[in-house]
């Protein structure tokens, strides 16, 4: 019959690529994976005090007179697989704790990995949905008016020529309004797609910020003047020249201003501001009166192709692609985006253009 001495016990406790482990009502180990490491010593005397108050805290249970098999999370990185029972010794009556445990946490840091892989895809896939929800609307609209207004002109439609004379420059403008409204949604597509590829250029251009401002306001007239907001600008009294893509930063204002007018009420006010830090940084600064949004809607706003709950009941269209732009258009220029916003009290929103952008 084959004596199991202590050399042998040790040969084959080291060799298994398992935790085994014996420990006393006081925590103290007496066999390891590595028996010089282990032998005699507590949970203390082998890791760190607060990783060792953890592995106390879970064997606490076990000796207390619950058994465990399971999983068992020691830290956000280290995960085992335990078998733990209590034994009796039948000549002493000392109480033991055995534990049999393996090592998991590669395997459960690749669960979590591929759960936020799956999470990814079923996000992206809800976000195509909408995208193609938004943009059938979105592109319908203009294109309906495109091909309606033009079948009108080309005598398809059946309409007389007194009548069409009489109201052909008011056809021929609705036209060419669908069109420039369905070229920008085109073109805040392409942005989007080349920006998240990588490939947006980028000009180091000399850039007129008051100048950028007041082409924005005359650009954006008719908006204005249909709700007859009043457009205030503060602008310092030294000249200011930014350094960046020029017409990334027309972008910029444009969206920003556009949504300002757009979500806000009839004869209310928008104030756009430039302000320039003690770093000599400058902020550009847009503030309304509008519907505003919580918390939970900024979040949702700032995720592409989404509109949140109250924009959504309004009348005005939109792909859900302005705020989003104009934070991945702000990070080309190594500047900040900040966004206050709340319910029925109007946004504001900050951009920190750094003080490298700032042309002396």
């Amino acid at each position: 019959m084959l004596l199991i001495n202590k050399k042998f016990l040790s040969a084959i406790l080291e060799a298994t690529p398992n935790a085994i482990y014996i420990k006393d009502e006081n925590g103290a180990n007496s066999v390891g994976k590595t028996v010089s490491d282990f032998i005699g010593k507590t949970d203390k005397d082998v890791f760190p005090k607060e990783l060792a108050d953890k592995v106390m805290e879970l064997d606490r249970k076990v000796i207390e007179g619950i058994d465990f098999i399971g999983e068992e999370m020691v830290t956000d990185e280290l995960y085992f697989h335990s078998n733990k029972f209590m034994m009796e010794d039948e000549d002493s009556g000392e109480r033991f704790m055995v534990g049999i445990s393996t090592d998991i946490s590669e395997l459960k840091i690749a669960q979590q990995k591929l759960q936020e892989e799956r999470k990814k895809a079923e996000d992206a896939n809800e976000h195509k949905s909408i995208f193609l929800q938004n943009m059938s609307h979105e592109l319908r609209t203009p294109l309906n008016a495109i091909i309606g207004f033009s079948s009108i002109i080309s005598g398809e439609s059946g309409i007389k020529t007194d009548e069409l004379n009489e109201n052909f420059q008011e056809y021929a403008s609705l036209i060419n309004s669908s069109g420039v409204h369905l070229l920008a949604i085109i073109n805040d597509l392409l942005d989007l797609s080349k920006i998240e590829a990588g490939q947006q250029e980028f000009d180091e251009d000399e850039i007129d910020i008051t100048y950028e401002i007041q082409s924005c306001i005359q650009t954006l007239g008719t908006m204005i003047a249909a709700k007859n907001i009043t457009v205030i600008e503060e602008n310092p009294e030294e000249e200011i020249t930014l350094k960046g893509d020029e017409r990334i930063f027309r972008q910029i204002l444009l969206n920003l201003v556009s949504n300002s007018i757009k979500y806000s009420g009839n004869d209310s006010q928008v104030k756009i501001s430039v302000v320039i830090r003690n770093s000599r940084g400058i902020n550009v600064i847009v503030e309304d009166e509008g519907m505003g949004m919580s918390e939970e809607d900024l979040t949702v706003a700032m995720i592409p192709f989404r509109r949140t709950s109250q924009v959504r009941e309004c009348d005005e269209t939109g792909t859900g692609l302005g705020l989003p732009l104009v934070d991945a258009f702000v990070k080309l220029f190594q500047a900040q985006l900040e966004i206050k916003s709340a319910l029925g009290e109007g946004t504001k929103v900050t951009i920190h253009f750094p003080p490298e952008r700032t042309i002396e």
